[in-house]
């Protein structure tokens, strides 16, 4: 099954290329999409790029996606990818001509926004199995010695292909306060309905609740 495709507005490509722009030859694709959406990996705290100006510029889009539209720029020949170093070699980010011109002429690009089907791989189902007996978020972590981000990733993911439901991982009171605030304010971004709930509830919550209406 083909992923569902959308016409995107065209400043992600204005901030994809920028961002190229100011770390040339030092960013991956992985790595941009992690800035670009405003993750708190080492990948981005351990060389500071989140002092980046367009650090969490595309933040209301997933992660997929942003790497989708940079692949797309890729494609369109407005960047492209040059292997950096001598004994590892690392894929860099770099601006063709065409993109050059293109930020200067400020260019308007139009980008399709392409989901990447979800995949419980084996990693994320163990960490699912592991969540049934447990129940609890950091226990899960400590015994599988991985971040509580990534068990909710795994978890989320799970939700996203029905393999759990978000009221088996968020508790029944916050998982009805978020579907009401919802509800009610129809908010246009996951910031917008985090500022509406109470401060103990977690993006992560709303994310896995939301996983599962979708």
């Amino acid at each position: 099954m083909i992923p569902k495709q959308e016409l995107a507005q065209e400043h992600p490509a204005v901030l994809i290329l920028n961002a190229v722009l100011d770390y040339e030859r030092q960013l991956g694709i992985g790595s941009l999409a992690l800035v670009l959406k405003g993750s708190k990996s080492k990948r981005v705290f351990n060389r500071q790029l989140y002092a980046s100006k367009v650090f969490g510029g595309l933040f209301y889009h997933p992660l997929d996606v942003i790497e989708n539209f940079i692949k797309q720029l890729v494609v369109q020949k407005y960047l492209k990818i040059v292997n950096i170093g001598d004994r590892y070699i690392v894929p860099m980010l770099e601006l063709t001509p065409t993109g050059k011109d293109a930020v200067e002429q400020h260019k308007d690009i139009l980008l399709q926004v392409v989901r990447t089907p979800p995949v419980l791989n084996e990693t994320a189902r163990i960490t699912v199995q592991v969540f049934q007996k447990l129940r609890s978020i950091s226990d899960v972590a400590r015994l599988r010695g991985m971040s509580e981000n990534t068990v909710w990733n795994h978890l989320i993911t799970a939700v996203k292909l029905g393999k759990l439901k978000p009221s088996e991982v968020v508790n029944a009171e916050k998982y009805q306060l978020i579907i009401d605030t919802c509800e009610r304010i129809r908010p246009k971004g996951l910031k917008e309905l985090k500022t509406a709930l109470p401060e103990n509830v977690s993006y992560d919550e709303i994310r896995c609740v939301l996983a599962g209406e979708k």
